[in-house]
């Protein structure tokens, strides 16, 4: 009986080392996602500050400017600071999912605003 105990014991420490082992790799990974994640962030901080800077060099007002986020946070019919993407396909109508970078249906290429693509 002390035999069947240690090996259901065993099995049991195995077990809980692979997971262990499985968490660590999956932190490793997320550590990476959000490194890449950071940066990218840090990059379209920078492309907007510029293109802020630029608008106001021109003369547009902060005002203006406010306006269209606004107008543009509204296209989807919900003011909550997200844009959500047609569900649609442009071409042929059919429902599409959110992920997907062609049509299922009729192979039509959308990029990542969900605009049919040139």
């Amino acid at each position: 009986m002390q035999f069947l105990t240690n090996l259901f014991q065993d099995l049991r420490i195995s077990k809980n080392s692979v997971e262990g082992s499985q968490t660590s790799v999956r932190a490793i990974q997320n550590e990476s996602h959000i490194d890449t994640l950071s940066e990218k962030i840090d990059q379209l901080y920078i492309m907007n500050l510029a293109a802020l800077e630029l608008l106001t060099e021109l003369g547009i007002t902060q005002s203006q400017i406010m306006k269209k986020i606004e107008e543009i946070d509204l296209r989807d019919g919900k003011l909550n600071g997200k844009l959500s993407q047609p569900t649609e396909c442009p071409d042929c109508g059919h429902r599409i999912s959110k992920r997907r970078t062609n049509c299922f249906y009729c192979g039509s290429k959308i990029n990542s605003f969900g605009f049919k693509a040139t």
